[in-house]
């Protein structure tokens, strides 16, 4: 990830195509985001992500469940909680628009 973003997307697994179509949608319209992506959750990255959390504004988590499972294992593995989670939990999967209308929901809650 760009460590001096000030939004930091976060997912795993199947999200990936997704998410990196609404981050270069995203930096196209003048924001200063990134992503970290993970294919492998273990052994998990403790101080990459504590890194990368601790220079961020506001982190996003984008989960294919309805429960939030990364952002809880981020919470409990680095002591950090994530800004926001934004799931889906219909067995479709994520569009870059449907992450984007969803952060840009959020978003208004934090000043984006």
């Amino acid at each position: 990830p760009h460590e001096d973003a000030q939004i930091i997307l976060i997912g795993w697994g199947s999200t990936y195509g997704a998410l990196r179509e609404a981050l270069d949608v995203l930096i196209n319209q003048g924001m200063d985001v990134s992503l970290m992506h993970f294919q492998e959750i273990w052994p998990f990255p403790t101080q990459f992500v504590t890194s990368i959390l601790s220079k961020v504004k506001k982190s996003f988590c984008v989960e294919n469940n309805a429960t939030g499972q990364l952002a809880h294992i981020i919470q409990a593995e680095t002591g950090k909680q994530v800004t926001a989670k934004i799931l889906k939990f219909d067995g479709r999967p994520f569009s870059w628009q449907y992450i984007i209308r969803e952060l840009k929901k959020r978003g208004k809650t934090w000043s984006l």
